[in-house]
């Protein structure tokens, strides 16, 4: 058996572990998370194939009492209608500890990870998925993240297809070739399968008209029993439960990264960016199964939002098409878009539109053949700036969008805008209760009083309640300016018609995270991603919300200003994706 650990957040995870004792310690962890301390068969977990007996029972022994004492001791948040179990880290690292090989299932390098997407498996909702940028093997990839017991332990995986993969599935993937892919999103579908957008880019010139730019989606089948490969520095293994099946190429970019000569022209050709996914998973919709994408596409003066759609789980997807540009009110002016599905089929797409300073809805009635004109849902509002005075992080703008799970008349948009003075950006929402052809005022969620920054909210509704996060720099030093002394970051949450509180009203603000990081000591960007996510179901009792985010909590405090000569990897820029399970009230 491989070496156990404690993580800072207080959950187990293990690395390189047998599949027979890796089933008694799932099982045992989670009674640990259920708020037990079970019992441990030491005899069935140390006498596995391959674990060095001497001593191995003590160990075991010690990591259970160590497990129960860290148990009476998590921070549990109590709020009356939200109990917050311990954040988990989801990113199997080396703990700042340098000097052994990466793989797509080990960070043996401390590099960072950002930008999440998270999704909830119908068939089995015990598994949660994670989609994030992943910088493990020197250049960023999209990684997959599993969990099989409801967010405890996690197992790390990547797409096919990275720049060092000469696995037969690497080699056959379209992306063969590509030097760096994000942009993610991860969802299932109605029978268990996960499908993950993302875009991979080349950066090195090849003479010719060479594509440099994909926009894709993989797909993984629902294997249920299969055990976790392993990985190695030029293969990414399967993940419990599922076996990877293929890439889907949805759109080609032209020359513009892989320029030999950028200070004569820095932009060139089209880039397709910042895709989002969403699967048909109503058994009873007309459009049942069909896998939609939306994303930007780039080129020299124009970015209108485009639509495609795939009718066969995802081998093959339609021409894609222009839905941000219908109309007199329509834009090539837009960046990050969103989409959602109701209950009946129909189709919502969510963009910003810069030259407006809106967030629009547009909306398909037939499967994403045609759609409306865009209609405003918010508009006149004071956007973020991509840097703020103050910040080094970059604050995108994508409005999220979300349809009501018991009314697909009723939906919601949410985003970020600077009000007040001295200026700030807080979290509105909007809704629309006729499916999107009119919305009421936006009503602010973040209920703090300083002047500092909320950002990057995310949406998603479990049997009619609303649940919404963001991140937050409340709890920063000097609340009253926004732009001094951003050094506190956290993940809040608040939900709406759920605990007695109705829309337009929201409960208290929840802080998710249990320990705030400061972005200032990830590096000279202070790159987090564009976005987080949280997904949400209701289990028959009460709703139970999955967040994930990047997280900078473990770059040591040394590293934070000054790094040591040489000294690149361990620590900085160590940001790792972390997970939390909110249960919320009814």
């Amino acid at each position: 058996m491989g070496r156990q650990h404690f993580s800072k957040s207080g959950v187990v995870s293990a690395r390189c572990i047998g599949s027979a004792r890796w089933a008694v310690y799932r099982t045992w962890t989670a009674g640990v998370l259920a708020g037990e301390c079970p019992s441990l068969d030491l005899g069935e977990m140390a006498g596995g194939q391959g674990h060095p007996r001497v001593g191995g029972r003590a160990r075991l022994f010690e990591l259970a009492i160590i497990c129960c004492l860290v148990l009476i001791s998590w921070p549990v948040v109590e709020s009356g209608y939200v109990v917050n179990a311990q954040n988990a880290k989801v990113t199997l690292d080396n703990n700042n500890v340098d000097g052994f090989i990466a793989t797509p299932s080990f960070d043996a390098r401390n590099r960072g990870e950002q930008e999440t997407s998270i999704a909830i498996d119908p068939v089995n909702p015990k598994i949660v998925a994670i989609a994030s940028i992943d910088q493990r093997l020197s250049k960023a990839w999209l990684a997959i993240n599993i969990s099989s017991d409801g967010g405890a332990i996690w197992f790390n995986t990547m797409i096919p297809g990275f720049f060092t993969d000469t696995s037969l599935a690497g080699l056959l993937s379209p992306l063969s070739g590509m030097e760096f892919s994000g942009d993610p999103a991860i969802r299932f579908d109605a029978a268990g399968n996960f499908y993950v957008s993302g875009v991979a880019e080349r950066r090195t010139f090849m003479p010719g008209n060479v594509p440099d730019n994909i926009l894709y989606v993989a797909k993984y089948r629902y294997t249920l029993g299969t055990t976790g490969g392993v990985s190695t520095p030029n293969s990414a293994a399967n993940p419990p439960d599922f076996t990877y099946l293929s890439t889907s190429v949805v759109e080609r970019g032209a020359i513009s990264f892989a320029r030999p000569d950028t200070s004569v022209v820095p932009f060139s050709g089209q880039v397709e960016d910042k895709p989002w996914l969403a699967v048909d998973t109503t058994p009873t919709s007309p459009c049942f199964g069909n896998i939609y994408v939306v994303h930007t596409k780039v080129t020299v003066g124009d970015s209108p939002i485009l639509f495609s759609r795939s009718t066969d789980g995802g081998s093959t997807f339609s021409q894609s098409i222009p839905i941000s540009v219908q109309g007199k009110d329509g834009s090539n002016a837009t960046n990050g878009s969103n989409i959602g599905v109701g209950s009946d089929g129909r189709i919502y797409v969510s963009f910003s539109d810069r030259a407006e300073n809106s967030v629009d809805v547009v909306r398909s009635d037939d499967c994403g053949r045609h759609f409306s004109k865009p209609v405003q849902a918010a508009s006149d509002f004071t956007p973020m700036q991509v840097f703020e005075p103050g910040l080094r992080l970059g604050t995108f703008t994508i409005p999220w969008l979300a349809v009501d799970d018991t009314n697909p008349d009723t939906l919601y948009v949410a985003y970020m805008a600077k009000t007040g003075n001295p200026s700030n950006a807080d979290i509105f929402v909007a809704r629309s209760t006729d499916g999107g052809i009119t919305w009421e005022p936006s009503v602010r969620v973040n209920d703090d009083v300083t002047k500092k920054h909320q950002f990057f909210p995310t949406m998603a509704v479990s049997k009619g309640a609303l649940h919404v996060a963001w991140y937050d720099f409340r709890d920063s030093p000097n609340p009253g300016f926004p732009s001094a002394t951003n050094s506190v970051l956290n993940v809040y949450y608040a939900s709406s018609n759920a605990a007695g509180v109705v829309y337009p009203a929201f409960g208290n603000n929840i802080k998710v995270t249990t320990a705030g990081f400061d972005p200032r000591c990830i590096g000279v960007r202070q790159f987090i991603g564009d976005y987080i996510e949280l997904a949400a179901r209701f289990d028959g009792s009460q709703h139970v919300v999955h967040l994930a985010w990047s997280d900078a909590r473990d770059i040591p405090s040394s590293k934070c200003f000054s790094i040591p000569p040489g000294d690149v990897f361990t620590g900085f820029s160590n940001t790792n994706i972390y997970t939390a399970r909110l249960l919320v009230a009814p």
